[in-house]
């Protein structure tokens, strides 16, 4: 088995497993966990392990901070029982990871936490989950499938399920477009409410699971053990607009940002450019905005940066650089964050909420 050797593993030690923690959601998750863990006195003796590819670029950053890796294959179910054997009470299944085979890793996975008998799974899966259009959203249509295999294979088991939508940091992605044509282009109208999450309030959450076992959310006896994270306020794509105008004024910037629909196609084009650094990205961005007035070039990327999560972000730690999804724009990424667009423009999709529940 090609892993990294235990960290200071004894017998009582209790490990929180979190899958795909090579992937954008898997690394805050654990990071965060990591350094929350050390905050409650009764949890001195649990650490968090991460199940990582084999060719995975975050081994020693893991390890610096006392995180347990564990290396492996998805595709082998002897390779994923080993690295849940140890002491795992709780495992946070994070499907968010970038392959065509999402689905069969997912069920492999469960299908082994259930032999290693893991007694809690927290799922991260997506809000567009719940909606019917499946054909219509296929990255949708995944984390629908194996929520359903979750719950078929722990029919008996402690569960529970968190739905998130568009997370904020995903504008990150956008910087090029703001410094390059001083706008944010969107295949939404308007007025069109794009449901969002701040990557820390998923950490929050989780954290506040999985580190209080007591909680009724646990209750094999409750019904509803499916939660929608949102956080607020949301934005419509002229608001979003308007606050990083508004955000980069603040800061002396003078360029105004423009709000432009984009067509479908013109969306993805400009996330696959970001994702591989093409040069078709000034030719993307000219046909998209030939009706706007240049552009100074007075670099303000950081400044449009800055802007954008200052503008989201109500915490007192928000430059801190972990919370950037930087490698994170992959193929099912842009998949996913073009779902959510669809989503946006379709709101009677998803089903009408009742009162939230405080988890």
């Amino acid at each position: 088995m090609n892993s990294s050797e235990p960290i200071s593993e004894t017998k009582k030690t209790k490990y929180i497993l979190i899958t795909h923690g090579d992937s954008y959601l898997g690394r805050v998750l654990a990071i965060y966990l990591s350094e929350e863990i050390t905050k409650y006195d009764k949890k001195e003796h649990w650490a968090v392990r991460v199940m990582c590819a084999e060719n995975t670029k975050l081994q020693k950053e893991f390890e610096k901070r006392g995180i347990d890796v564990k290396l492996i294959d998805y595709e082998s179910q002897k390779m994923i029982r080993e690295a849940m054997q140890g002491h795992v009470k709780t495992m946070i299944f994070n499907p968010f990871t970038d392959h065509d085979r999402l689905v069969v890793q997912a069920k492999n996975i469960l299908k082994m936490a259930k032999e290693e008998k893991i007694g809690y799974t927290l799922m991260i899966s997506s809000i567009g989950a719940s909606i019917n259009q499946q054909e219509q959203a296929m990255a949708f249509s995944q984390f629908r499938e194996i929520e359903e295999h979750l719950k078929e294979m722990n029919e008996y088991g402690k569960w529970v399920i968190l739905r998130v939508p568009f997370i904020q940091q995903y504008l990150y992605f956008w910087a090029k477009m703001i410094e390059d044509k001083a706008m944010i282009g969107m295949p939404i109208a308007q007025t069109d409410v794009l449901e969002t999450v701040h990557v820390k309030d998923i950490c929050d959450s989780v954290a506040h699971l999985v580190l209080n076992k007591r909680l009724a959310t646990w209750d094999i006896h409750i019904e509803k053990r499916m939660y929608d994270l949102r956080s607020v306020p949301t934005f419509s794509l002229y608001d979003l607009t308007q606050s990083l105008s508004d955000s980069l004024k603040e800061d002396g910037k003078t360029p105004d940002i423009n709000s432009v629909v984009l067509t479908e196609e013109q969306m993805q084009s400009y996330l696959e450019c970001v994702a591989e650094g093409s040069k078709k990205m000034k030719t993307l961005l000219d046909s998209v905005s030939h009706n706007l007035p240049a552009v100074p070039k007075t670099g303000i990327l950081v400044s449009i940066v800055s802007g954008v999560f200052s503008m989201l972000w109500t915490h007192k730690d928000q430059d801190d650089p972990r919370w950037y999804p930087t490698d994170a724009l992959t193929p099912f990424s842009i998949q996913l964050i073009m779902n959510h667009f669809q989503l946006a423009r379709n709101p009677q999709w998803l089903p009408e909420l009742g009162n939230p529940t405080d988890i």
